[in-house]
């Protein structure tokens, strides 16, 4: 059973309809498995009235090709992991990836009372109807505030329950991971890979 869009962002704008509402949040709701995505955290203020300095953004597991926009306002960094076994990406063997995205020394500091869209790009791992976490701790001049804890169990977007399943999940903790659904498309992303059948936008079998 398929969970439509409509009952996703039902739960989610529950959810965030709580005290709680002003979590970080991811701008999709939905993203296409295998698909290279182009997405953006906002962060919705600062901490207990401290200014944003940063934002450090943990690369969910199964994603091999992650990117931050260029953003001149601030310096990018990265951390790598190790992979236990090499991959090929563009035609070149790959034996560490992406592991977290780091935002920092602003050009301007953000005001703990506003918010700001930190924009990246990445390829989302081919495993429709999943839910792909994305857990980041947003930096102050004064501490720190983390939205990183993840569900007891893993979110099924199969379950009957599941609007109440997101609504527990979401106000269980005043810092909750923000997610998206990964979708299986009805082809692949781009034309040069299309079969015939795709072209004619026929779903596959």
């Amino acid at each position: 059973m398929k969970t439509s869009l409509t009952l996703i962002c039902t739960a989610l704008v529950l959810a965030l309809s709580t005290a709680s509402h002003a979590h970080n949040a991811i701008n999709l709701k939905e993203a296409y498995a295998g698909y290279s995505t182009s997405m953006e955290l906002n962060v919705n203020h600062g901490c207990k009235g401290s200014p944003v300095v940063g934002l450090r953004l943990k690369v969910p597991d199964g994603v091999t090709d992650a990117k931050a926009a260029f953003d001149p306002n601030w310096t990018i960094g990265y951390r790598y992991r190790d992979l236990d076994k090499p991959i090929t990406m563009h035609g070149v063997e790959v034996t560490r990836v992406v592991d977290e995205i780091i935002w920092s020394e602003p050009v301007k500091v953000l005001p703990a009372d506003q918010w700001y869209p930190f924009r990246f790009r990445m390829t989302i791992p081919d495993r429709p109807n999943e839910v792909l976490h994305f857990r980041n701790i947003t930096v102050c001049e004064e501490g720190t505030d983390p939205y990183v804890d993840l569900p007891d169990e893993p979110l099924s977007v199969d379950d009957p329950k599941w609007a109440d399943t997101v609504w527990s999940f979401m106000t269980a903790t005043a810092t909750p991971a923000p997610f998206i659904v990964i979708r299986a498309p009805d082809r692949k992303q781009y034309p040069w890979m299309w079969t015939p059948e795709e072209a004619q936008g026929k779903k596959p079998d």
